[in-house]
């Protein structure tokens, strides 16, 4: 009994160090590997782990190992200790044409759900929006195993104020919205809107703010008509509600070219100077070397920065979806890929799994839509929607302005 006491200690301790370096040394990992399911399914799992920001990001790609066409994809983010193979067993259930499953993991997570329509992986939105009936039979599956109805179940109740209607049971807790309302910002959180002023005067374009990590930075414009250059950032810190300004003396002729690491990069056009701002500090720098950004990274460029604007739209470039897709309306987060089609469709691809994307949705004019924070925000008609992996596809704000004007007019951030 003597020698086996330290020995458990020693191997209690091999144990706890294991787990002290894993958590802290390591950000990813891929891992293949099979599962035999309770009902004698059996399927192949690639599962893919990503740490960013504090925050654990798993995906995985689930194929039928006796029918290799159907590929299951979904990514969740949750915390198992960067764990492997955290999947256990998987539910599968078949009405008609239509192929569902959700897993069980190696702890208690009951809110996902992976679908199959004529062969081709559809968001659960999609189904309740047009295949309701045939879904129907799938819900009252997933009741069995008391499963979270956040994916397929649609509240709309609206919160009003002025012209807002605000879907707050649609928003995730650690979300922040901002609407721009030509004075300042509408602001979103918990379950307020608070109207937020800037400005005196009405600045419809809004051209000159930006969200900077949690901070709203935008230009004071009431002076634009009497002054030759604007003598003020305004920078707003969305998160602790507090405002500052800061002194500055540019030409009405800047631009925004886009954020790089929580810092802001501005261009001059007219005094061909180009300036980073640091909303945290509460300072504006000149630059010596000149950049341009190109999702969200700096490049160095020239002088043609001056002539030619160069603003980031955080697209990206992909050959294998532009050559099946004909689109190039790309835009990518951590590990995966996002696309809308020339018919309107919105999809998401899941480790490159290219030719299975997952259609979202199908929407007329899609306009500003943005892909960061584990979310992808977009306006379509009057309606702002979010899509997460917790809550899916969702409706979370109405603005009747936003049919006549969307550009930059929203925008979200994730407390940490």
């Amino acid at each position: 009994m003597k020698k086996i006491l330290p020995m458990l200690i020693f191997l209690a301790f091999l144990a706890f160090l294991y787990q002290f370096i894993v958590s802290l040394f390591i950000t990813e990992h891929k891992v293949n590997y099979e599962l035999i399911t309770s009902d004698q399914k059996e399927y192949k799992i690639t599962e893919k782990f990503k740490k960013s920001d504090k925050k654990n990001y798993y995906s995985f790609v689930i194929e039928n190992k006796k029918d290799k066409k159907k590929h299951y994809a979904f990514s969740i983010e949750d915390n198992f200790k960067k764990d492997e193979r955290i999947i256990t067993d998987i539910k599968y259930y078949k009405k008609e044409n239509l192929e569902c499953i959700f897993p069980i993991y190696k702890k208690d997570r009951v809110y996902d759900v992976s679908c199959l329509l004529d062969g081709k992986q559809v968001s659960t939105y999609y189904l309740v929006n047009n295949e309701k009936d045939l879904f129907s039979y799938m819900i009252e599956k997933f009741d069995k195993y008391d499963y979270d109805d956040n994916y397929y179940n649609f509240d709309n109740s609206v919160t009003k104020n002025k012209q807002l209607e605000v879907y707050f049971n649609n928003i995730p807790d650690d979300y922040i919205f901002s609407v721009w309302n030509y004075k300042g910002i509408y602001l979103i959180k918990g379950d307020e809107i608070q109207n937020i002023k800037f400005l005196n005067s009405d600045y419809y374009e809004n051209t000159l703010s930006s969200v900077v990590g949690d901070y709203y930075v935008t230009v004071n414009t009431d002076n634009e008509d009497e002054e030759l250059n604007y003598n003020q950032f305004i920078i707003y810190n969305m998160v602790d509600e507090k405002k500052s300004v800061v002194e500055v003396s540019v030409s009405q002729s800047i631009y925004f070219n886009g954020v790089v690491d929580d810092k802001l990069f501005i261009t001059d056009e007219k005094n061909e100077k180009q300036y980073v701002l640091n909303p945290i500090k509460g300072k504006m720098e000149e630059l010596k070397i000149n950049y341009k950004v190109n999702n969200g990274k700096k490049v160095k460029t020239d002088d043609s920065i001056f002539k030619s604007r160069n603003i980031d739209n955080m697209m990206v470039k992909n050959k294998e979806i532009t050559k099946l897709y004909d689109t190039k309306n790309i835009k990518r987060n951590l590990l995966d890929y996002y696309f809308i089609t020339g018919n309107n469709n919105l999809y998401r691809v899941i480790q490159n799994d290219y030719k299975n994307p997952i259609l979202i949705g199908n929407f007329e004019n899609i306009t500003e839509w943005q892909v960061k924070d584990g979310g992808v925000a977009f306006i379509a008609g009057d309606t702002l929607y979010l899509y997460t992996d917790y809550f899916g596809l969702k409706p979370v704000i109405k603005n009747n302005e936003f049919l006549y004007n969307s550009k930059n007019i929203y925008n979200f951030i994730r407390e940490e």
